[in-house]
């Protein structure tokens, strides 16, 4: 899938509006709700969400189009970007536009921001980035998403198995 710019750039709107006001929840977390979020669809259904290119950064992944994405939005009134030590916020002014998301997709980031802002600090989750394709990758350097795959060493969760299986029986391969 191409990068959908318009597509990113709303999904970073939708995270705002659903986290950018929670406590801790600032720049570091955005990336890795974005990455995770992203990757994950992409494990699942051979499609990313939003085909935004990420690259190897000292905390993780990072979206390559994240500032210019964050600057848009800003000047169109959608968000506010607030420098509140040592957080960087992205507060949503207004609600997104979630017309171009399917109700998986959404469900999938929703997953993300609540596993993130419930389960991790910004540095608890900047290490569990920090698997093999990150390690791999020189610093500044894309990571394609399907680098995630080389992760997958463990048995997977039996919610991932049951996902797995059911998604199988719909593509008729079981």
């Amino acid at each position: 899938m191409k990068y959908d710019k318009e597509k990113f750039k709303r999904l970073v709107h939708y995270v705002a509006w659903k986290a950018g006001k929670r406590d801790w929840f600032g720049a570091v977390k955005l990336n890795k709700v974005l990455w995770f979020a992203d990757a994950r669809q992409f494990v699942l259904t051979g499609k990313p969400i939003t085909g935004a290119v990420y690259t190897r950064q000292q905390y993780g992944p990072v979206p390559k189009h994240i500032l210019l994405v964050q600057a848009e939005l800003e000047k169109e009134g959608a968000v506010r970007i607030v420098p509140d030590k040592p957080l960087k916020r992205l507060i949503a002014l207004r609600p997104p536009d979630t017309s171009m998301f399917t109700k998986s997709e959404l469900t999938m980031v929703n997953h993300w921001i609540e596993h993130i802002d419930k389960e991790h600090t910004a540095g608890s989750i900047s290490e569990e980035s920090h698997d093999y394709a990150w390690e791999i990758a020189r610093m500044g350097e894309e990571i394609p998403l399907y680098a995630v795959l080389a992760n997958r060493i463990t048995d997977p969760t039996d919610e991932e198995l049951a996902r797995t299986k059911k998604r199988a029986k719909e593509l008729g391969l079981i």
